[in-house]
């Protein structure tokens, strides 16, 4: 990067986003990188979350030294899916890594990238600057609770994001909750993928699974749980 470059990275993480992906965010994505408030983001599925919460690890992790951004899934293989996204982008820019393994990213500058299983034994006797629950509602109650005071002492900042489930829990909640103090975000589908995919999709599934799934809508608690749809969302990373 020349100086002035990279003087507007340090300033706009949409910098980072385009360098380490070499593609132009959609304009949610946009908004999501230059906002700088707790955020909370409903989705649907294949939006580029994943690329986008791994451009805002990045920003943390090379812009502010010694910093930690903890991100916390369901299972160790869907936080790591998400801390792929920072690898790859972290290679793209021709940042060396100290320390590369697929759970756990650290920088020269004494940055870390940490990746966990949603646990809550597992998030225990961490801290983290920057903080990130990804599909959110479907980490267990407990580990939420456990990760929530990570950012206590370092006064960090908590992203929240996922794909509804039923209309109870955390991330329900937090969504419910409009307080002013964050920024919330409604993203479904329709924002990014073609009205082609998404009527094939429609049509192969319930219409209760396509509004899940799709439009953001949460679920009755309890309704349709074992769906073909929401099994193979527990088995397999989201390519987001």
């Amino acid at each position: 990067m020349t100086l002035i470059r990279d003087l507007r990275a340090i300033l706009d993480p949409v910098m980072v986003f385009r360098q380490a992906f070499a593609v132009e965010p959609y304009q949610w994505q946009l908004d999501y990188l230059r906002e700088t408030r707790p955020m909370v983001v409903l989705k649907g599925r294949q939006i580029g979350a994943s690329f986008a919460g791994g451009a805002l690890a990045i920003h943390q992790a090379i812009y502010k030294p010694r910093s930690i951004t903890v991100i916390i899934s369901r299972s160790q293989k869907h936080s790591t899916w998400l801390a792929a996204r920072s690898r790859d982008g972290l290679k793209a820019l021709g940042v060396p890594l100290l320390e590369n393994t697929a759970s756990r990213l650290r920088l020269a500058n004494g940055s870390y990238i940490i990746s966990l299983p949603g646990t809550p034994g597992s998030v225990r006797s961490f801290s983290a600057d920057l903080l990130i629950l990804d599909e959110a509602a479907y980490i267990n109650p407990l580990t939420i609770t456990a990760a929530r005071p990570l950012i206590a002492a370092t006064g960090g900042r908590l992203i929240v994001q996922s794909t509804p489930d039923a209309e109870s829990g955390y991330f329900w909640e937090t969504v419910n909750r409009r307080d002013p103090g964050w920024a919330h975000f409604n993203i479904p589908s329709s924002t990014v993928l073609s009205a082609k995919f998404l009527a094939e999709e429609r049509d192969s599934m319930t219409a209760d699974e396509y509004a899940t799934e799709y439009d953001c809508q949460f679920g009755r608690a309890g309704a349709t749980l074992f769906t073909a749809a929401r099994v193979a969302r527990l088995m397999l990373p989201d390519d987001e």
